[in-house]
């Protein structure tokens, strides 16, 4: 039987268990929230949650044992932080991607409009350019043929 534990005793695991969750959430809180990319992350978390849990009780735990409020006092330090240091994680991500794409979206802007702007208008002009060739080598009109017109006896008058 495993042996009971006191209210102060109980209160240092669950205070270790959270610190070790909170711990592991500020990892996660860098990797994606959603999606596929989440998978792996997520996976990970509840490996290292479990292990970091596992080892405490094994090794500083008063009764030696790991037992369900550890593990929910971790898993819920780890998600909780992890959801909370997320929000200003993602900001400063797509601040950084957005200060990193600035020479992208500005070589963008006055470089490859402008020569995209040129080369259509170039092309344009050699159209232009061989449209009136083709029309100055042939002075005399294209008008269409004068057909006969055939008389139908199948037509009732």
């Amino acid at each position: 039987m495993l042996p009971v534990l006191q209210p102060a005793q109980l209160g240092r695991e669950l205070a270790a268990c959270t610190i070790l969750g909170a711990a592991v959430g500020v990892v996660r809180a860098f990797f994606p929230v959603r999606g596929r990319g989440a998978f792996v992350p997520d996976a990970l978390l509840t490996g290292a949650v479990l292990f970091g849990v596992q080892s405490y009780a094994a090794a500083l735990s008063s009764a030696g044992v790991l037992r369900w409020y550890m593990v929910l006092a971790a898993f819920a330090a780890a998600l909780c932080t992890a959801a909370v240091l997320g929000i200003p994680v993602r900001w400063a991500g797509r601040c950084l991607a957005w200060v990193l794409g600035a020479p992208v979206r500005l070589a963008r802007q006055w470089v490859l409009r402008p020569l995209a702007v040129r080369h259509a208008a170039r092309r344009a002009a050699r159209k232009e350019r061989r449209n009136a060739k083709r029309t100055a080598k042939n002075p005399k009109k294209n008008l269409p043929n004068q057909r006969r017109v055939l008389y139908n006896s199948n037509v009732s008058k």
